[in-house]
């Protein structure tokens, strides 16, 4: 875990797939634009028995404890809460699992190449798949 813990910083340019997850969720071309712009760092830190993340878009931030492979309630940034999420260690990858209310579900899975990371969400119901690149700042 300790190789994931530090500032990362989203890097736009090489970041695709919003319109998929946009149609999946049936999001307006407004909001398509505005989460696919949306520059941010995540902060990932050890805080005693548990981790934290910090995800801070300049306007708006959340933050989240977790423990590794125990359920928890979630919510993004945008207030919508999600049923339960659980993050675990598979394969050297830190890998995010999230059902929504209404039963949606997807992953991301992060892995690490030196200071890059690669965050690759994809989505059960229809195999959507969104990339994004962070760096470590």
């Amino acid at each position: 875990m300790e190789r994931f813990y530090g500032l990362w910083r989203v890097q736009l340019d090489k970041s695709v797939g919003f319109e998929e997850v946009a149609q999946l969720f049936g999001w307006t071309e407004e909001r398509l634009k505005m989460v696919s712009s949306l520059e941010y760092t995540m902060l990932l830190q050890s805080c005693g028995e548990r981790d934290r993340c910090f995800l801070d878009y300049g306007i708006v931030s959340t933050e989240y404890f977790y423990k590794l492979g125990e359920p928890f309630d979630f919510a993004g940034v945008d207030g919508q809460r999600q049923k339960w999420c659980t993050v675990t260690l598979e394969d050297g990858k830190l890998v995010e699992t999230y059902v929504s209310e209404e039963g949606i579900k997807w992953r991301t899975d992060r892995e690490l190449n030196g200071s890059n990371m690669k965050a690759i969400t994809t989505f059960e119901i229809s195999g959507a798949k969104c990339i994004q690149w962070l760096t470590k700042a």
